[in-house]
């Protein structure tokens, strides 16, 4: 009877340790965003992240050093904001394309564990009967209609990594960011009209690309005027685009471009002689830029920062306080761990109206 016992013990030891050669035995489980319950080594080491965002979360939940092999994409010349935080990533050795690696090249690292973004149980089950390594899946959300299912997946991360207090303290940071900017502007009786164009989807976009639930402008009660489009033609997906006749109807008073759609904007504005004529905008020299957040998947530090900017440009009296720079800093040692504004600004260019060569002092 002993012997039995011994040999069902051995068994069982053995079926939690991964054909990749990895000798990290799986002594719990967590389960993942779809529900799987994941067998894990109470000590992970090493990990890989796959598929669109996964290592942008991961980096969030604390997880950067860590990382022992990355996707093709983040190896090249990017502007990608955890690499700029993390460079030593870009030097990893490379797993395979993106959205989802190459198996035979993830082996070679041989991770503890592979984080898994936009996937279903069937696909994160097979590649972990594959691979023989822990796949554990996540879900992105955002961080405004969607923010309990983001902070929902960077906990999850968390408790496998075992940075819980780096993530929660994150997350805490979030909502004092967030409950601050409603804050300064809750009892203003009456918001400009305003408009954000030039969002990228998959590639860059012109001025009738717009985002109807623009998270920055929701948090310091902006009124986003695209926000009228019925919801059947919103995709965050595919995005969201109107006619340049329905700009020129909403004519908002204030419009925000995304750097990343900025040179077809400007187009735009040289080739549509109507845009200039017919958009108060246009006439009163109120157009600024934001920083791009559609970049490989979302950058939500980089939303709550154009809030800032938003809200400084649209009640400069509320946000006279606020240095731009030292708040993106502080943002972005907070989301991805260094102060890497310095970085941004000479990838992405200051904050500034348009018509000005530099920003003022009052933008920055």
């Amino acid at each position: 009877m002993k012997l039995l016992i011994i040999i069902c013990s051995l068994f069982i030891c053995a079926s939690c340790h991964i054909r990749s050669g990895n000798t990290a035995a799986c002594t719990r489980t967590e389960n993942d965003a779809l529900g799987r319950e994941v067998a894990l080594p109470d000590s992970v080491k090493k990990i890989v992240c796959i598929r669109s965002g996964a290592i942008r979360l991961v980096t969030y939940a604390g997880g950067a050093p860590l990382i022992c092999g990355v996707e093709e994409q983040e190896c090249r010349k990017n502007d990608f904001t955890h690499i700029f935080a993390h460079p030593e990533l870009a030097h990893k050795p490379v797993i395979g394309p993106a959205m989802g690696g190459d198996a035979e090249l993830i082996l070679t690292v041989n991770p503890d564990l592979i984080f898994m973004s936009a996937t279903t149980t069937e696909d994160a089950d097979a590649l972990q009967k594959r691979m023989g390594i822990p796949v554990f899946a996540i879900e992105y959300g955002d961080i405004h209609r969607n923010r309990s299912l983001f902070y929902r997946s960077l906990r999850q991360i968390a408790r496998v990594l075992r940075t819980e207090a780096k993530t929660d303290s994150l997350l805490c940071f979030i909502d004092g960011q967030i409950a601050e900017l409603k804050r300064r502007t809750s009892t203003i009786p009456h918001a400009p009209k305003t408009y954000v164009g030039g969002i990228s989807y998959r590639g860059q976009k012109d001025i009738t690309s717009t985002d109807p639930y623009y998270a920055a402008f929701a948090f310091i009660g902006a009124d986003n005027v695209a926000s009228r489009i019925d919801s059947a033609y919103v995709s965050p997906i595919s995005g969201t685009y109107i006619d340049r006749e329905q700009l020129i109807d909403w004519n908002p008073d204030v419009i925000f471009i995304d750097v990343g759609g900025l040179s077809l904007v400007e187009e735009n504005f040289k080739t549509q002689k109507s845009l200039n004529r017919l958009l108060a905008a246009y006439r009163n020299r109120r157009i600024y830029t934001l920083w791009p957040y559609n970049n490989h998947h979302s950058n939500f530090e980089v939303m709550l920062i154009n809030a800032w900017y938003a809200g400084k440009v649209l009640w400069p009296e509320r946000f006279a306080d606020i240095s731009i720079p030292e708040k993106a800093d502080e943002i972005l040692t907070r989301f991805v761990g260094r102060p890497i504004q310095n970085e941004l600004r000479r990838c992405w260019g200051d904050f500034r109206n348009i018509f000005h060569d530099t920003p003022s002092t009052t933008e920055l």
